[in-house]
């Protein structure tokens, strides 16, 4: 029997994955990566009353360091998670990672394991600092050099280290070696099981981000061909939310062309569909869930995740709120929460004076995002300072497009730009109506036109105000 061994937290009770790592050669050229996931399909009757249960709660809930069971009853968790005792149902997957973090060979399969030991984060990472001893600690290590070799070849924004970051498959910065390493072998796991029901056609809850599709951005992929690494401090800040899809599409921070969550079926809903899914491939069997319902959970799962978000921007604003009131913390903030507070400033009705001299310090180094900049020119702010945002796109800041600036503000009415192209001259011409201005601008480039008359009407929003 196959045996793993679990990373969390040193209370959790409901263990998804166990992991498992060692070489096939004395070299340590090739790593066989073993990643079981609990079984929750195997032991659920399909859409019988505890997975309509779940399915009306979408997934647990974590406040602070206590999670608040919503899937499952206490006792099915305890059951299906892999806590050491004995063996557990799951669905396994068994790669072969090259030294260049290639994947030779993979498979899936349905069977059991043993969980020979439940580590928490924090032993983990002092045992691949040297500063523990463990009787597993060379399976760690080559956990930890699986999971290395996984992310240097990654090309997205997420999923590995840029910078010094290691951001999840939800951009959310991850510290800790352990807490990588985990969070690396599930956006594998979810890699592989995204190609794998991508290639069988069957429904599923695939997760699908697309930058092209927003008005904001799109410009710049038109303009830098899509390329991920010049488009990274342009648009790193500003990314849509993955939405939920019944067929795959791209989820362009990770670059994947597939990707589908099945990684944690004990904590979060559409987990448990993708396995179940995942379950119907390998049994050879038709599929479980018919489109028409996964689109239901589409809705319903982007709805929740819509409230999420909002609960979380006006706890965030409440709380950088504050920050507004001390210059050297405003300096420490995130783009997100500077850009909370400058919301506020509609709501107090003033400017703080920390605010505006953090902002013309940002504004002269040349740290202020599009948002920043689109929301200075549509608040009450100073009109030298608008002025002087005008000026640096004017000077084409890269970091300051002037198009992305004022699809950002959101109010573009009327007609959309129209274009005209002289050939005899070689020209653009870009025609664009805000409110009640319209521009004309000529360019060499369509796009330069566009970002252009974009700028003129910028320009007079400024000298409006």
């Amino acid at each position: 029997m196959q045996t793993v061994l679990t990373i969390d937290g040193p209370s959790s009770l409901d263990l998804d994955d166990g992991v498992w790592a060692e070489p096939v050669d004395e070299q340590g050229d090739r790593i066989c990566l073993t990643i079981a996931i609990a079984g929750v399909a195997t032991a659920l009757p399909h859409l019988g009353i505890e997975e309509c249960v779940a399915l009306a709660r979408l997934q647990s809930v974590y406040q602070g360091t206590q999670m608040v069971r919503a899937m499952l009853s206490p006792e099915r968790t305890e059951a299906l998670s892999l806590l050491p005792g004995g063996p557990r149902p799951v669905v396994c997957l068994q790669a072969l990672i090259s030294r260049r973090g290639e994947v030779l060979f993979s498979e899936f399969w349905e069977t059991e394991v043993e969980s020979v030991a439940k580590l928490s984060y924090e032993q983990v990472n002092g045992v691949l600092a040297g500063k523990e001893d463990h009787e597993l600690r060379e399976v760690l290590r080559w956990l930890a050099i699986a999971a290395g070799r996984l992310d240097k070849n990654r090309r997205g924004l997420w999923g590995r280290s840029r910078q010094g970051e290691f951001r999840d498959d939800l951009g959310s910065v991850i510290t800790g070696k352990a807490e990588q390493l985990i969070a690396s072998t599930a956006i594998f796991y979810n890699q592989m099981a995204g190609e794998k029901l991508k290639q069988s056609g069957f429904p599923a809850l695939f997760r699908v981000q697309d930058p092209r599709q927003d008005e904001a951005i799109a410009p710049l992929f038109e303009e830098h061909g899509g390329n991920p690494t010049v488009l990274a401090p342009l648009i790193s800040h500003c990314l849509p939310r993955a939405q939920h899809r019944v067929k795959a599409g791209l989820h362009w921070a990770l670059q994947l062309p597939a990707y589908a969550r099945s990684s944690s079926p004990l904590r979060r809903y559409e987990d448990l569909v993708n396995q179940r899914q995942l379950l119907a491939i390998l049994r050879e069997s038709p599929s479980f869930y018919p489109p028409e319902l996964l689109l239901g959970v589409c809705d319903r799962l982007q709805d929740k995740a819509t409230a999420e978000v909002e609960r979380q921007k006006q706890k965030s604003e409440e709380k950088w709120l504050r920050a507004a009131s001390s210059v050297k913390q405003l300096e420490t903030v995130t783009e997100g929460q500077f850009s909370a507070v400058l919301r506020q400033v509609s709501v107090i009705g003033s400017v703080p004076p920390e605010l505006e001299q953090q902002l013309r310090e940002r504004l002269e180094k040349g740290s202020l995002t599009p948002k920043h900049a689109a929301q200075i020119l549509s608040e009450g702010f100073p009109a030298d300072l608008k002025q002087g945002l005008i000026d640096k796109l004017s000077q084409g800041d890269p970091l300051l497009n002037g198009l992305m600036v004022l699809n950002t503000l959101g109010q573009l009415i009327g007609t959309a730009p129209q274009f005209d192209y002289e050939p005899a001259e070689g020209q653009w011409c870009c025609r664009l109506v805000w409110q009640e201005q319209q521009v004309e601008a000529i360019a060499s480039s369509k796009v330069r036109a566009r970002e252009l008359a974009a700028l003129m009407v910028l320009k007079g929003i400024s000298v409006a105000e």
